[in-house]
């Protein structure tokens, strides 16, 4: 496959993350609906991981690879509810109450996983239909990114299950350091709209700076 010194994805990630940018400077976007955002980008970021593995699943139809996958599923997951959770308790955000959207309990890890799709579907009410806009941007974003690199460019064929299934933490946990270091210090400030811009900024270097580590072309990188 030739490769582009300018992949498509990289300018579509950079216009994905300007639009909350341009909600911040010019409608008002305050720190909640940003943070939120992003945190529902890391649930984006899982869903497209988990078909990149099903896919390579599928490709080297090695069966065995399914548990490693199952594994994702519960770990990521369990990763993201708690972090939300923890998000949710640092801003001025109202209790969210799984029950308030599922009729039934579950003890465990299952009710780590309620709580965050209560987080999730309590956002989606709460910023709708802004938060939309955002997340539609960062869908396109990470489809371009998908069909690009994973499939046009053949990463398909060079990664294995295991590797797919470590990818997201290397971005994932920074980010959530620095969603979480983020929320104290706006919090702090009283959200000054500078700093929530800045964040913003911060945030679009560090996910191009990662898209570009990510998606080197085989020439430039042996294993990851």
């Amino acid at each position: 496959m030739t490769s582009m010194k300018a992949p498509i994805s990289g300018l579509f990630l950079i216009a994905a993350n300007v639009v909350p940018l341009i909600g911040v400077l010019f409608f008002e976007w305050d720190t909640l609906l940003v943070l939120a955002l992003f945190w529902i980008e890391n649930l984006i970021i899982g869903l497209f991981n988990l078909l990149r593995m099903l896919v390579v699943l599928f490709v080297n139809k090695l069966p065995g690879d399914s548990f490693t996958l199952i594994f994702f599923i519960v770990h990521y997951g369990a990763f993201c509810a708690g972090h939300g959770a923890i998000l949710t308790g640092l801003l001025p955000y109202p209790a969210v109450d799984y029950q308030a959207y599922f009729a039934f309990e579950s003890p465990g890890v299952a009710r780590l996983f309620l709580d965050g799709a209560a987080v999730f579907l309590g956002f989606i009410e709460h910023f709708s239909p802004m938060i939309l806009i955002g997340l539609a941007g960062l869908v396109l974003s990470h489809s371009v990114s998908f069909v690009e690199h994973f499939v046009l460019r053949g990463e398909m064929y060079r990664l294995s299950v295991n590797k797919l299934m470590l990818r997201p933490y290397q971005h994932i946990i920074v980010m959530h350091i620095g969603l979480i270091g983020g929320a104290l210090l706006l919090e702090l400030l009283a959200s000054p709209v500078w700093l929530l811009a800045l964040i913003v900024v911060l945030k679009i270097a560090f996910d191009f700076r990662q898209h570009r580590g990510r998606h080197k072309p085989p020439s430039e990188v042996t294993n990851f």
